[in-house]
C-alpha cells in the first residue's frame, strides 16, 4: 500500500503546455504522399535569361529591385569571370587580362556565400525535418561586412497532400520553412510576390525585425531602474523596517523569500506535493513545447501508440490536481478564521498583493520585452506576440477565460484567471461555512455533481475529444478549440476540483485529535486508500485507446472528459488526507521537508515563467534541435531550477516590496514566526 501511494505522489511526469496542441507541426509522412516542388518556366535552365536581366523584371518596388539586381548581376559577373575570354579586353596584355578577371571574380565572390546561405532540402524529412533554414550567420556576416545589406526571412510553404492514400484522414499540408537572405529594402509583400513566382504553393513570409523593442519597452526599462533605486538605497543605508524605505530592503526581503520558517500548525505535506508536481510538470512541459523546434517531430508522434509514453502524452489533469491542492490548503488554513465580510475582503486583498505584482510583471515582459531578447532563424514568435497584443489586459484583470482560449499571453494564463476567480468564491464559501456548515457542504457536493454532468453533456453533445493529447489520427483543430472554449475554460466545467478541495479541507480542519492518530488502523481510512489507488488508474490510462487506436466511442469519451479530472484530484486529496491522519509517517516527514516551503509559494508564477524559458532555449538556437528522452529530461531539469531561481528573485525585488507597502504589519511576521519556533523548541 505504501509503495503504491508513493508512486502516486512521486511519479507524475506530465505535460503542462496547455495550448501547445494549437502549434503542433505536420505529422511526418512519406514523400510520395506530397505534390513535390515543380520548377516553373522561369527557372528553365536552358531557356533562362541572364540572372541580371531577370532581376530587372521583378514586380517589386524600385529600392527592392535594385538590391535584387545587386545579387544577380554580381552572380553573372562572377560566372563570366570563370570564362575569362568572354570578358577580357583584347587590347590588354594576357597578364593584365588575367588580373582583370581575377579581380572581377574576387570582387563578386560574396555572392557564392549568399547562395550558400539559402535554405536547402535537408536529411530526415520523413522524421519531421521541415526546417530548411540555411545559414543565418552567413546572412548576418554579409550585412556586417558591407557586401550585401540583407535581412533574414523565413518562407513557409504549404505543400499539399497528393491524396495517394484514399480515405486517409490526414490531409493537412506539409509546412516547409525555407530560410532566405532577402534584400533589406524589400517589404514582406514584395518578397511574397517574388517567392510566388518560383514557388507554386501557398506561402507566408516572415522577416526578422531590426527594431525589436519599442519606445514603450524602453519606458518600462526606465520604470524598472527607478523602482530599483529605493531598494539599492535602503539596502546600503540600513533603514529601519518601520520606515517606508524599510519595505525595499533587499537583504530583509531575501531572508523572508528564502526562509524555511513557517507556522507550526499548518499542514505542510501539501508543500512537498506542490513542489513535486511543479518539477514533473516543468520537465514534461518540454515534450510539447519542443515540437515546433525539433528536426525529428516523429519522436513524439510515434509515442502515441506506446503504453508507457501515454503517461506523458495525456497531461492536462495535472493542472487540476494543483488547483485541488490549492483549494484544500486555503480551506484548511482559513476555516474558522474569516468570521466577517471584512475579513473575507482582507484575505482576498492579501492574496492579490502576493500574486498580482509578479503576474503583471510576467505578462508585460512577454508582451513588451520577450520578442526582442534574442534573434535568429527560429526566433519569430508571431503567435505569442499577437496573442499578447490583443489579450494582455484580459490576463492582468483575470478575465481572459471569459473570452476564448487564444486571449492569453501565456499558455497557462487562462488557468491563472480561473484560479483567481475560484479563490474569491472559495473564501466567501469558507465564510458562509462558519454560519451554515451543512448548507455550504451540500452546495459544494451539488456543484461537484453539476460540474461532472455539465462536462459530460458538453462533450457528448458536441462529440469533443476526451482531453487534449497527441493521437494516432489527427483531431480536427476546431474540435480542440471547442474542447477548450466549451469545457476547459468553463468555471462550471472545472469547478469539481475546487469543490473537492473545499470538502477535504473541511474534513481535515474539523477532524478530531483522536482520529488523526489512527492512521490505516481505521477501516474508513483503508477504504479511502483503496479508492485513492483505484481512481488514479482511470485518469492516467483511460484515454489510451482513443489516442493509440483512434477509437471514437462518444459515450466513453464524454465519460472520460467528465470524470478523469475529479478522480485525479480525489486521489491526490485522499493521499494528503491519509497523511494528515497518521498514515505513512515516513513519507509525510519527507514531504514536509522545510526546503519545499519557499518554492511551494511561487509555483503558479514559476509555471508562467517556464514557458518563455523553454521557448528561449529552443528558439534562440540557429538550428532546430534533435530530441531524445534524455535531452528533454536534462532541459526540463535545468529549466525547473532556473525558473525557480528567477521566480524567487522576482518575489524579492517586486512582490515583497509592494506587499509590505500595502501591509506594513506583514514585515514583522517573519520575526514573530521565528519567536514562536524558539519558544516551541524550549
Amino acid at each position: 500500500m505504501r509503495t503504491i501511494l508513493l508512486i502516486l505522489a512521486l511519479c507524475q511526469l506530465s505535460l503542462s503546455c496547455t495550448l501547445c496542441h494549437f502549434r503542433i507541426p505536420p505529422r511526418p509522412r512519406p514523400l510520395d504522399q506530397y505534390k513535390l516542388p515543380k520548377i516553373g518556366k522561369k527557372l528553365d535552365l536552358e531557356k533562362m535569361p541572364k540572372f541580371c536581366n531577370a532581376s530587372k523584371e521583378l514586380p517589386v518596388e524600385k529600392e527592392c529591385r535594385a538590391q535584387f539586381e545587386h545579387i544577380f548581376c554580381s552572380a553573372d559577373k562572377w560566372s563570366d569571370a570563370l570564362n575569362c575570354q568572354s570578358i577580357a579586353n583584347k587590347s590588354l596584355s594576357e597578364r593584365e587580362q588575367c588580373s582583370q578577371c581575377a579581380y572581377q571574380k574576387a570582387n563578386n565572390g560574396w555572392v557564392l556565400r549568399w547562395f550558400d546561405s539559402l535554405g536547402k532540402p535537408a536529411a530526415g524529412i520523413t522524421e519531421g525535418n521541415y526546417y530548411w533554414l540555411g545559414d543565418y550567420e552567413l546572412c548576418a556576416a554579409l550585412r556586417s561586412e558591407g557586401s550585401f545589406n540583407g535581412q533574414y526571412c523565413r518562407v513557409e510553404m504549404e505543400v499539399p497532400d497528393s491524396g495517394v492514400e484514399s480515405g486517409c484522414p490526414q490531409t493537412d499540408p506539409l509546412s516547409i520553412v525555407l530560410g532566405v537572405c532577402f534584400p533589406s529594402a524589400c517589404t514582406v509583400q514584395d518578397l511574397a510576390k517574388v517567392s510566388a513566382i518560383y514557388l507554386p504553393y501557398n506561402l507566408k513570409v516572415e522577416c526578422e525585425s531590426e527594431s525589436r523593442w519599442s519606445l514603450i519597452t524602453l519606458f518600462i526599462f526606465m520604470i524598472f531602474i527607478v523602482w530599483m533605486i529605493p531598494q539599492a538605497v535602503s539596502s546600503f543605508q540600513g533603514y529601519s523596517t518601520d520606515s517606508i524605505l524599510g519595505s525595499f530592503r533587499i537583504p530583509e526581503n531575501a531572508k523572508r523569500t528564502f526562509s524555511v520558517r513557517r507556522d507550526l500548525a499548518q499542514l505542510h505535506v501539501v508543500h512537498g506535493l506542490e513542489v513535486l508536481i511543479y518539477l514533473t510538470i516543468v520537465i514534461g512541459m518540454g515534450y510539447n513545447i519542443m515540437l515546433p523546434y525539433i528536426v525529428n517531430s516523429a519522436f513524439s508522434f510515434e509515442g502515441t501508440s506506446s503504453f508507457p509514453f501515454h503517461f506523458v502524452n495525456n497531461y492536462s489533469y495535472q493542472i487540476d490536481g494543483l488547483m485541488a491542492l490549492s483549494a484544500f490548503y486555503t480551506t484548511f488554513l482559513l476555516f474558522g478564521n474569516v468570521p466577517t465580510l471584512r475579513s473575507v475582503y482582507e484575505f482576498i486583498l492579501l492574496r492579490f498583493t502576493r500574486f498580482w505584482p509578479a503576474y503583471v510583471a510576467c505578462v508585460m515582459f512577454l508582451y513588451m520585452i520577450f520578442p526582442g531578447v534574442s534573434s535568429g532563424p527560429m526566433w519569430i514568435h508571431t503567435e505569442l506576440v499577437n496573442r499578447c497584443e490583443g489579450g494582455w489586459w484580459k490576463n492582468i484583470l483575470f478575465i481572459n477565460n471569459w473570452f476564448n482560449v487564444t486571449d492569453t499571453c501565456t499558455d497557462i494564463g487562462y488557468v491563472i484567471s480561473m484560479e483567481a476567480q475560484y479563490f474569491v468564491i472559495l473564501v466567501f464559501l469558507i465564510f458562509l461555512s462558519s454560519k451554515w456548515p451543512l448548507l455550504t457542504q451540500i452546495f459544494a457536493y451539488a456543484m461537484f455533481v453539476t460540474s461532472i454532468i455539465f462536462t459530460f453533456v458538453k462533450a457528448y453533445s458536441q462529440n469533443l475529444p476526451p482531453a487534449p493529447m497527441l493521437t494516432v489520427e489527427p483531431v480536427p483543430l476546431e474540435k480542440t478549440y471547442a474542447l477548450f472554449d466549451q469545457v476547459m475554460l468553463s468555471l462550471v466545467g472545472r469547478s469539481s476540483n475546487y469543490c473537492l478541495g473545499f470538502i477535504f479541507g473541511i474534513g481535515c480542519a474539523t477532524s478530531s485529535e483522536e482520529l488523526r492518530k489512527t492512521g490505516l488502523r481505521y477501516n474508513g481510512h483503508k477504504i479511502l486508500a483503496l479508492l485513492c489507488i483505484t481512481f488514479v488508474i482511470f485518469p492516467v490510462y483511460g484515454a489510451f485507446n482513443y489516442a493509440a487506436y483512434a477509437t471514437n466511442n462518444e459515450f466513453l469519451n464524454a465519460l472520460y472528459a467528465a470524470l478523469h479530472r475529479p478522480m485525479w484530484s480525489f486521489s491526490l486529496l485522499s493521499f494528503v488526507y491519509l497523511c494528515f491522519h497518521g498514515a505513512f509517517v515516513w513519507l509525510n516527514a519527507l514531504l514536509e521537508w522545510r526546503v519545499f516551503s519557499p518554492i511551494s509559494k511561487i509555483v503558479w508564477i514559476a509555471l508562467i515563467i517556464a514557458e518563455p524559458c523553454f521557448l528561449f532555449i529552443f528558439s534562440s538556437l540557429n538550428k532546430p534541435a534533435y530530441a531524445t528522452h534524455w535531452s528533454m529530461i536534462y532541459a526540463g531539469g535545468a529549466v525547473a531550477l532556473i525558473v525557480a531561481i528567477i521566480t524567487l528573485l522576482l518575489d524579492v525585488f517586486v512582490t515583497k516590496p509592494i506587499r509590505y507597502l500595502v501591509y506594513p504589519e506583514q514585515r514583522h511576521r517573519y520575526a514573530q514566526t521565528h519567536t514562536q519556533e524558539q519558544q516551541a523548541a524550549h
